[in-house]
């Protein structure tokens, strides 16, 4: 999924300047009802008007640093959390569920994660009766949206004559570990509407590897990236992407935090939103500012790769009216697509998802 591994990468924080004066730009502020702020109400900057202090937070990825990172990238590098009175320290996480686990149990502020997780994580979390408690322990609520078209797919070698999902009966599919991964295939590999009979491997993120080796058949994937890697190791790859076989669009990799920073900070939390929003406009602007800010925080990623990876993600971190926002009409039908296809054990809420208001959801 993305680049390989960097070894030691871990801490991805570096010295930025301080407190820059902010702009205005914004797609969705996402608590801000919540919160019960306008535009008045900002977090204390240079230029700013309230006397919240700022906070020191730490962010896990869910993955290590690629090109679907730029908006958040961009957005540090250019000193929008600064502006929004965040000091944000970014962590690679050390396994695939790490962000999730890091951010319930309260040492992580923010992560990202694909939205499959976050539904199946809160579902799990839920108290009897299914309702989401505000301040609940071990469940989180989206933040802002990464994308907003799921990154989750299958792919497969162009060569081995696999053209259809029901052609995976009886095949190899390496995944990764993560919850989502086994859901994902039950969805996509289908015949007449039933799941087809399949191998699962797990092998972490040495699943392309192990594709280009005719190890397995298939592979989960985030196809964006994971297109780009396979063509680099040499072999042409055939992707099912999840929204195209059987799935509905909705964000597929989100920003969450715990509910009960959510409730307690909500302010620092829509900054947040807004600071990786504005990231997120400049890149769909002008996506060579995107590639500069990942390759220059990140010099040892391949440049080639990042570019073609930027290629294929731009067009799914939305439109200046859709950049980081939520549409409700999209998280309901994510958790009916969810509910009926097995992802989760039944069909969750909104309010489930997300402490946004149904009328602040939409863009």
């Amino acid at each position: 999924m993305g680049q390989p591994v960097v070894p030691g990468i871990a801490r991805l924080r570096r010295p930025r300047p301080r407190l820059r004066a902010a702009a205005s730009t914004v797609a969705l502020a996402t608590f801000m009802l919540l919160a019960g702020c306008g535009g008045d109400d900002e977090p204390e900057t240079a230029t700013g008007t309230q006397t919240t202090p700022p906070v020191s937070w730490t962010l896990v990825l869910d993955y290590e640093p690629n090109a679907v990172h730029a908006g958040l990238i961009r957005a540090e590098e250019a000193g929008y959390f600064d502006d929004a009175g965040i000091d944000l320290d970014i962590v690679a996480p050390s396994s695939t569920s790490d962000a999730l686990t890091q951010v319930t149990r309260g040492r992580a502020d923010v992560g990202l994660a694909d939205l499959i997780d976050v539904a199946r994580r809160n579902e799990r979390a839920a108290t009897p009766k299914g309702q989401a408690q505000p301040e609940a322990d071990g469940q989180v609520t989206l933040a802002a949206a990464i994308v907003q078209r799921p990154l989750s797919g299958l792919i497969v070698r162009a060569d081995a004559g696999i053209t259809k999902p029901e052609q995976l009966a009886g095949k190899k599919i390496a995944v990764s570990g993560l919850p989502s991964d086994e859901a994902v295939v039950a969805a996509i590999a289908r015949k007449d509407d039933e799941p087809v009979d399949t191998k699962l491997i797990t092998l972490g993120f040495n699943g392309l590897k192990a594709l280009d080796a005719r190890r397995v058949d298939a592979t989960t994937a985030y196809w964006p990236a994971d297109e780009v890697t396979l063509e680099q190791l040499g072999t042409a790859g055939r992707t099912f992407a999840l929204d195209k076989f059987g799935g509905p669009a909705y964000p597929g990799l989100v920003a969450f935090v715990n509910r009960r920073l959510a409730a307690d900070d909500p302010v620092h939390v829509g900054g947040f939103a807004k600071a990786l929003t504005r990231g997120t406009l400049d890149v769909i602007a002008d996506p060579a500012v995107g590639e500069a800010a990942v390759q220059q925080r990140f010099p040892e990623l391949d440049a080639s790769i990042t570019k073609a990876q930027l290629r294929r993600y731009v067009p799914l971190f939305g439109s200046p009216t859709t950049a980081g926002a939520f549409n409700q009409d999209d998280l309901e039908a994510f958790t009916e697509f969810a509910a009926e296809s097995g992802l989760t054990d039944r069909k969750l809420t909104v309010p489930e998802l997300s402490a946004i208001p149904p009328e602040s959801a939409q863009p």
